[in-house]
């Protein structure tokens, strides 16, 4: 199974990019999981539980370890995201919400500060850690950043929050040149398709939120 779930296990191959089981699988997985976000559907959260592990198995290869240790938490956060929107039986017990001003500072400064801890820790885990991670982290900075705003973004998700779609886009735009810098192109692509499913999120959720008859300001 190890060698199944190796970037270097090819299973196809595409104007001579390797495409591994794991990456495919990966890219499946999430783009149908971020489909089903997009329309509020409840299956977005076990669909992503399986992406997460992939995920995780595929970054801990590449050495984007910022971006592995963040599928830890989205597993921890897709259990919750699942409860909770099972929990509640009709839309108007869940409603589509915007963050408050203190909430939205609140979001920046955590931004901020988680992004300079978590990039310093991945630019030295290599020796404080050798053994498990024998290789530098890639981009220790820009991915943290990613890290932490897709932490930010995923607990938005799963309150049913408009913001969240906006930080994702960033996230997506980010993502789409970094993993293209890293040689894993069909994820890069992947993250392009991501992007302009969150602006169509974005505007889909406005729309729901509307439907309430609550005046949307961004």
């Amino acid at each position: 199974m190890t060698e199944f779930l190796s970037i270097n296990y090819t299973i196809a191959e595409f104007l001579g990019y390797k495409m591994s089981l794991v990456e495919l699988l990966g890219t499946v997985t999430g783009i149908l999981a971020v489909i089903l976000a997009t329309q509020s559907n409840i299956w977005s959260w076990p669909v992503g539980l399986v992406n997460f592990v992939l995920a995780f198995i595929l970054y801990y290869q590449v050495s984007l370890y910022s971006d592995m240790f963040l599928q830890i938490y989205y597993v921890i956060t897709g259990i919750y995201g699942w409860i909770y929107w099972y929990g509640m039986k009709t839309e108007e017990q869940t409603p589509i919400t915007l963050l408050t001003n203190r909430g939205r500072i609140v979001h920046i400064i955590l931004m901020v500060i988680g992004t300079i801890g978590m990039g310093y820790f991945m630019s030295h885990i290599h020796q404080i850690m050798p053994s498990v991670f024998p290789t530098p982290a890639a981009y220790p900075y820009p991915d943290s950043f990613v890290a932490v705003l897709s932490i930010l973004a995923n607990w938005m998700l799963a309150q049913r929050k408009i913001e969240n779609w906006i930080v994702w886009i960033v996230i997506d735009i980010i993502c789409t040149v970094m993993y293209w810098l890293k040689g894993i192109q069909f994820f890069s692509l992947e993250y392009l398709i991501f992007t302009l499913m969150a602006i169509y999120g974005l505007a889909n959720w406005i729309k729901l939120y509307r439907i309430r008859g609550e005046d949307v300001r961004m």
